[in-house]
């Protein structure tokens, strides 16, 4: 049960992938940018485990996941608020991150440690983005039928993510800081579960552009 939670970062987002392909007809290009995510993490996650697995040095995957994430993330997002592919927003949310990244990993926390500070800035504006596509659903006509939109779904799962992210960093950070290593380690469990919730609900986002037959049932009419 153990490993499977850990594995989580690596088979959900595979398994995301096999429900894309199942109904790729149907989403045709709308979601790409949710392809292109899937594809990512199930790639960098599972080098990653690869690597730890084997006891070899695999920090560098987590620096790199993070800057990745803003700008796979910032541009889905605000695509869905603003309807436009790159918007003045994107441009400057991304390029005051990539010099913030740039400067921790020069000053703070370089490729031989965990990126606490780049991945906790990350969890931030992502969960800023998400609030802010929130509330301007609830503004628009479409909270009508928010049930059936797949944004509403897959930008959920990012919502709670990243709340659940920021929280575990933040403590894991406490927690090294008053080197009670063990406590810090049984974080990043949440932090599975955290992901498995986050690719279910963008399975769940994806599943909405499949109209599923009605089925008639003679006794009924």
């Amino acid at each position: 049960m153990i490993n499977l939670l850990l594995y989580s970062d690596t088979y959900m987002p595979l398994i995301t992938l096999f429900i894309y392909a199942g109904i790729w007809k149907s989403i045709n290009r709308q979601e790409l940018v949710i392809l292109i995510y899937c594809i990512f993490n199930v790639i960098v996650f599972a080098l990653s485990n690869i690597l730890a697995e084997k006891h070899i040095h695999n920090m560098p995957l987590y620096h790199i996941s993070s800057l990745a994430e803003i700008w796979i993330i910032s541009f889905y997002i605000l695509k869905k608020i603003t309807g436009k592919n790159f918007s003045p927003a994107f441009f400057i949310v991304n390029i005051i991150y990539t010099g913030f990244f740039i400067c921790n990993i020069i000053f703070w926390e370089d490729l031989t440690v965990f990126n606490s500070n780049s991945a906790g800035v990350t969890s931030i504006v992502i969960l800023f983005l998400c609030m802010y596509y929130l509330l301007k659903l609830s503004k628009s006509d479409e909270i009508l039928y928010f049930q059936k939109l797949p944004s509403f779904w897959i930008i959920s799962g990012f919502l709670i993510y990243n709340a659940v992210s920021l929280l575990v960093l933040l403590s894991y950070k406490y927690f090294t800081y008053v080197s009670t290593n063990n406590e810090a380690d049984h974080l990043w469990f949440v932090l599975s579960v955290a992901i498995i919730v986050k690719f279910a609900l963008i399975s769940t986002g994806l599943l909405c552009y499949k109209r599923w037959p009605t089925i008639h049932l003679p006794f009924l009419l």
